[in-house]
């Protein structure tokens, strides 16, 4: 009798530090969602992330306030704008919960655990960077996380690219992953020799070129940079190529692409990542 009085009461603390646990983080949730809106501003997109995930805080009993409800779509809209600048659509990961908080007319929402088990899963991966790459590498995979076609209309970083360059992009990524980069390379291969229009063209020969640069022929991974540079210059491809200069201590050539790569900063995260390249710029000797 004595272990049953031992055992139920065992589980009445882990109830009510629970519950406690549940209020002193919906108090907290506010601030750490300012927190990640400042570091998604500042172009810190995985610390971002990181408090997105603190700021994203259910109730203990999934009944949703009206202020809470304001708090969680302002906290999917941020998460939105993050996977934008990742490259990627999160949209079976957040539209059960935000379909269900802005379809509802009733002031208080009540959720079942369907609404949002699959995002809180996520958040729960957020908290290392390791965990976060493995966790979007699988998620990617099995379909839960796509590669996002096309970007907000004031980004302009990454090219705009059609449906038709997804599945090119799931096959290389899966063989990359193996480490199989030669035939990764060959799906690129095979597919410039189809039609594509420019902005497609360019994308997929800077695909190709990081293929090569992982296959360690750098003479094919600089020619298809630049012609990808050729056909349609945007951040992103700049930014590799100079990537590619930087790496192999070719300060004079990486000299002259800087320039190019800093005109086209067109976010915070831009120039964050602009910064990096070129503070590995001022370290060659």
């Amino acid at each position: 009798m004595n272990y049953f009085y031992i055992g139920g009461g065992a589980i009445a603390l882990l109830i009510i530090y629970s519950l406690f646990t549940s209020k002193k983080n919906l108090k907290k949730a506010p601030e750490k969602l300012i927190d990640a809106k400042k570091k998604f501003d500042d172009g810190e997109i995985n610390a971002s992330l990181r408090a997105l995930g603190e700021a994203f805080v259910i109730p203990y009993d999934n009944h949703v306030k009206p202020e809470q409800k304001v708090h969680l779509i302002a906290v999917l809209d941020l998460l939105r704008k993050v996977f934008a600048e990742m490259n990627i659509s999160g949209s079976k990961l957040i539209d059960p919960l935000y379909d269900k908080l802005s379809n509802s007319v009733n002031a208080n929402v009540v959720l079942n655990e369907g609404n949002y088990k699959q995002l809180q899963n996520f958040f729960d991966q957020t908290n290392t960077d390791a965990k976060l790459v493995n966790y979007l590498k699988n998620s990617v995979f099995n379909g839960e996380i796509t590669m996002s076609n096309a970007t907000t209309s004031d980004h302009s970083s990454f090219p705009e690219t059609s449906n038709r360059t997804t599945p090119l992009i799931n096959t290389a990524g899966k063989l990359i992953m193996s480490r199989k980069y030669q035939d990764a390379i060959d799906v690129y291969r095979n597919a410039l020799n189809e039609e594509w229009d420019d902005t497609d063209k360019a994308f997929l020969n800077d695909q190709l070129a990081s293929c090569y640069l992982m296959n360690k022929d750098l003479a094919n991974a600089e020619a298809h940079y630049k012609e990808s540079i050729a056909i349609k210059s945007y951040f992103l491809n700049n930014w590799n190529y100079g990537d590619f200069l930087i790496y192999h201590k070719r300060k004079t050539d990486a000299e002259i692409q800087l320039p190019k790569i800093e005109a086209l900063i067109a976010s915070p995260s831009d120039k964050k990542e602009y910064n990096k390249l070129l503070k590995n710029f001022e370290a060659l000797k």
